[in-house]
C-alpha cells in the first residue's frame, strides 16, 4: 500500500506539469484541445492524491508500522478516531492533507468554468498546477509519507498525548481547508493581473471563495482556543503563540479584503487595496506553513527545525516576487476612478477599517518574526513577550470595534449630518443605560468600564440596524415572525456581515470578562476538607489511581457547591504517559453563561493529599458563542447571489 501511495505521488507530480504546459500550449496556440487536456489533468491529480490520502489512512488504521509515519505517530493502544487523525499530526501527513484539499477545490474550479473568460480560467489553473506541483514534489523528494521505518516495530510510539483530543480530529483540517481554499481567489487574482481583466466581475466571482477560506480559518482559530482552554491546563485560550499569530494574520488581511471588495463593487473604488490585500492573504498562509516546518521560531505547535522549511522561503520569496512585479506591471489599471469625498461616509469608514486590519496584521506579523531577526542581528533569539501584542495590537483592536459602530450609521458618498444624529441616538443612549447599570453591579476600573461599554454601543448600533430592516419589512405587510426574517432573505450579505460584526462583539465580551475578572487560586486538600474559592465551595470527596499501557492515571473527584446548591461533580486528572515519559494534565470545567469554574490537579501525594489550581472565568462561554455566530454570519454572507441586489447594499 505504501508503494502504491508513494507511485499515485509521482505521477502526480508528472501530470501537475503536463497540465502546466498543456495550459500554456493551449493559450498559445489557442487550442480547445490542449485546454481540455489540461483540465483533465487536474481531475487526474485530485484522483491521484486521493489515491495516496487512501493508502496512508489505510496504513495508520492498520497500524502498520514498517511505514515510518505510522510508527512515529499511531500505537496499538490508540483508538481509531486518533489513528485518523495522525494524518494530520506529523510534517508528512499534514502536506499531504494541504496537496489533497488544494487537489479538490482546484477540481471544483475547473467546474465552476461557467461566466469565466477562457484565458483567465487557464491562468488560474497554471497557478493551482504550479501549487500543486510544488507540494507534490516536497511529499515526492523532502517529506516522503511513505517512507520504510529503518527497522522491525512491534509497537509505536502513538500521538503525543496532548494531541489526543476531539479537537485535534477537527482543528488541523479546519484550518488546513482555510489556507487551501485562499489559493484559489489567489490564482484568480494572479489571473487577473496576467490579463489586465481588473474590472469588477473577476471579483464578485472570488468573493465566495474568500468568504468560504475566511470561515474556515475563523473557525479554525476559535476551535484552536477552545482545544488550548481545555488541554494545555493554563486556564488561556490564546498566547500570542508564532504559530498562532501566523494564522491569526492572514485571517486579519482576508478580512480587510472582504470590506475592501464591497467598496470597489459599489463605488469603483480601492482596487489597489483589494488586489494587494488578496495576494497577500494566500501569502501569509504560505508564510503560517514555514513558520510551522522551518522550526526557525520557537513554538509549542511547531515541528523541528527542518530543511524543509527553506522551500518554503523559496516559494514564499518567488511569490512576493511575482506579486510585486505583477502590481507594478498593472499599476495603470489598478488606479480608482473614484476617491473618497467626504470624511463622513461608509467608504471613509471602510477605508480606515482596511488601514487598522492592516496594520494590525503588520504588527502581528513583527512581533512573530522579531526573534528570528535578533537571532539574525544580535545572535540569539529574543522571544517577546505576550504583553507586546497586548499594548500593540489591543489599541488596534479597540479602535477596530469601535468603527464597527460608526460605520453603519453611515450612507455612501456623503452622511447628513442630522440623519447621522439621530442615527447615533439609540445607540447613545444604549451606552447611558450600560454605564448606570454596570456602576451598579461594581464595576469601576476604568479600563474593563470602558471596553464594556464600546461593546455596548457597538452592540446597540447593530442590533438598530436588524430593528430596521424589520420594521421595514413589516410595513410592508408581512407579519411579525416573517419580518424578522426577510432581510436576511433578502439582503443577505450585508446582513450576514452584521451577524460577523455582533459575533465579534461577543468574543470581545468574553476576552474582556475574562481578562480583567478572572479569580486563580492554588489550594491543597485532603479527602474530606472543603476550601472557599470565589463564591464556591470546593469538597474533595475521593481519589483514584489505574495504571494502563499506556499511562499511570491520578484522578481526583470534587463537589462544586454555590451556597447550599450542589453545581457540578468535577473530575480534573493528571497522568503519566510511558510514550513521551511526562505529565499531561486533564482538566475539568463547570461552564455556564456567567463563568467558567476550571480545575486542573496538580499534583497527588501517596497520603492523598491535591494540589490544585482553581480558575473562575467570567464570560467565557460568549467567546465560543461568538465564534459559532460568525460562522452563522459567514454562511449568510455566502449564500447571497454573486448577480442579486445584496451585492449593492453592503
Amino acid at each position: 500500500m505504501a508503494k502504491i501511495g508513494y507511485a499515485a505521488l509521482l505521477i502526480s507530480l508528472a501530470i501537475s506539469l503536463y497540465s502546466i504546459e498543456a495550459f500554456l500550449l493551449g493559450l498559445k496556440h489557442n487550442s480547445p484541445k490542449f485546454i481540455k487536456s489540461a483540465e483533465r489533468g487536474i481531475w487526474a491529480i485530485g484522483g491521484l492524491v486521493t489515491v495516496a490520502s487512501l493508502a496512508l489512512v489505510y496504513l495508520l488504521l492498520s497500524r502498520d508500522f514498517s511505514v515510518y509515519y505510522v510508527y512515529r505517530y499511531t500505537s496499538t493502544f490508540q483508538p481509531a478516531i486518533y489513528a485518523l487523525s495522525a494524518f494530520w499530526a506529523g510534517q508528512e501527513g499534514s502536506l499531504l492533507l494541504w496537496l489533497w484539499l488544494l487537489s479538490i477545490l482546484s477540481i471544483i474550479a475547473v467546474l465552476n468554468r461557467q461566466g469565466w473568460n477562457r484565458t483567465i480560467q487557464s491562468y488560474a489553473l497554471i497557478v493551482l498546477a504550479l501549487i500543486e506541483a510544488f507540494f507534490s514534489l516536497l511529499l515526492v523528494w523532502f517529506s516522503d509519507p511513505f517512507a520504510p521505518s529503518p527497522r522491525h516495530f512491534a509497537q509505536g510510539m502513538g500521538l503525543n498525548p496532548l494531541l489526543e483530543n476531539p479537537m485535534m480530529v477537527i482543528h488541523p483540517p479546519v484550518v488546513f481547508i482555510g489556507y487551501a481554499g485562499f489559493s484559489v481567489p489567489f490564482a484568480y487574482a494572479v489571473a487577473a493581473l496576467l490579463t489586465g481583466q481588473l474590472g469588477e466581475e473577476w471579483l464578485r466571482k472570488v468573493r465566495r471563495w474568500v468568504l468560504f477560506a475566511w470561515a474556515f480559518l475563523g473557525a479554525g482559530i476559535i476551535i484552536g482556543g477552545w482545544w488550548a482552554y481545555m488541554e494545555l491546563g493554563w486556564g488561556g485560550y490564546w498566547s500570542w503563540d508564532p504559530v498562532e499569530n501566523s494564522s491569526l494574520i492572514p485571517w486579519l488581511t482576508a478580512t480587510a479584503f472582504l470590506h475592501s471588495a464591497v467598496v470597489q463593487e459599489r463605488r469603483k473604488m480601492f482596487k489597489n487595496w483589494t488586489v494587494v490585500l488578496l495576494l497577500a492573504t494566500f501569502i501569509l498562509c504560505l508564510f503560517a506553513t514555514f513558520i510551522t516546518r522551518s522550526g526557525l521560531i520557537q513554538s509549542v505547535h511547531a515541528f523541528a527545525r527542518s530543511p524543509l522549511g527553506y522551500y518554503f522561503l523559496v516559494l514564499l520569496v518567488t511569490s512576493v516576487g511575482a506579486a510585486v512585479y505583477l502590481i507594478l506591471r498593472r499599476r495603470e489599471e489598478l488606479r480608482s476612478p473614484a476617491e473618497v469625498d467626504s470624511l463622513l461616509s461608509r467608504e471613509a469608514g471602510f477605508y480606515l477599517t482596511n488601514f487598522l486590519l492592516s496594520s494590525g496584521a503588520a504588527v502581528v506579523l513583527l512581533g512573530t518574526i522579531f526573534p528570528a531577526l535578533a537571532q539574525v542581528f544580535q545572535g540569539k533569539q529574543v522571544q517577546l513577550r505576550a504583553s507586546f501584542f497586548n499594548r500593540t495590537f489591543g489599541p488596534i483592536a479597540v479602535a477596530i470595534v469601535l468603527l464597527m459602530g460608526f460605520c453603519p450609521l453611515l450612507a455612501w458618498g456623503d452622511t447628513d449630518y442630522r440623519k447621522f444624529l439621530r442615527r447615533l441616538a439609540f445607540p447613545f443612549g444604549a451606552t447611558v443605560v450600560g454605564i448606570l447599570v454596570l456602576l451598579a453591579m461594581g464595576i469601576r476600573e476604568p479600563y474593563p468600564l470602558l471596553a464594556f461599554l464600546l461593546c455596548i454601543f457597538v452592540g446597540a448600533s447593530i442590533l438598530s440596524e436588524f430593528y430596521r430592516g424589520v420594521r421595514a419589512a413589516y410595513r410592508r405587510g408581512n407579519p411579525v415572525w416573517r419580518a424578522c426574517l426577510v432581510p436576511f432573505l433578502r439582503h443577505r450579505r450585508p446582513y450576514g456581515g452584521y451577524l460577523v460584526h455582533l459575533a465579534i462583539v461577543l468574543i470581545a465580551l468574553g476576552v474582556i470578562g475574562s481578562s480583567f475578572y478572572k479569580e486563580e487560586a492554588y489550594v491543597s486538600l485532603h479527602p474530606g476538607e472543603t476550601v472557599d474559592v470565589g463564591g464556591y465551595t470546593i469538597r474533595y470527596l475521593d481519589s483514584h489511581r489505574e495504571s494502563t499501557p499506556v499511562k499511570e492515571r491520578f484522578t481526583v473527584l470534587l463537589e462544586i457547591r454555590r451556597g447550599d446548591k450542589r453545581v457540578a461533580i468535577l473530575r480534573p486528572e493528571r497522568n503519566f504517559h510511558w510514550n513521551i515519559e511526562q505529565w499531561v494534565t486533564e482538566v475539568s470545567l463547570h461552564s455556564t453563561l456567567r463563568e467558567d469554574f476550571y480545575v486542573s490537579l496538580m499534583g497527588l501525594k501517596e497520603d492523598g493529599m491535591a494540589s490544585l489550581q482553581i480558575l473562575i472565568s467570567p464570560l467565557v462561554s460568549w467567546i465560543w458563542i461568538g465564534g459559532g455566530l460568525l460562522i452563522a454570519g459567514a454562511v449568510v454572507a455566502f449564500w447571497a447571489s454573486n448577480n442579486s441586489a445584496d451585492a449593492h447594499l453592503s
